[in-house]
């Protein structure tokens, strides 16, 4: 894997800056994401792969925003961050 897609902390912002290099997502981007978010909250990782190709950006920005989103909206029903634990 990429060392430039491993981030040890996950911050409480996913707006546009994703990743150790601080890419810039796209207004685009984010709103393509935030759509598919919105009617899937978790994707396989080959679902991932997909929409960060048809984007043009690392699979690994995909994955860590919607990693930080899903933690979010757990956040925002009063489950824990991490899926799997109370």
């Amino acid at each position: 894997m990429d060392e430039l897609c491993i981030q040890s902390s996950f911050a409480m912002d996913f707006s546009n800056k994703i990743g150790n290099d601080n890419t810039p997502l796209s207004d685009e981007v984010l709103e393509v994401l935030e759509s598919q978010f919105n009617k899937v909250k978790t994707l396989h990782s080959t679902d991932l792969e997909i929409i960060a190709a048809e984007l043009g950006v690392r699979d690994c920005d995909v994955k860590m925003w919607y990693t930080n989103r899903l933690a979010a909206w757990r956040r925002s029903q009063g489950l824990s961050d991490c899926f799997g634990q109370l």
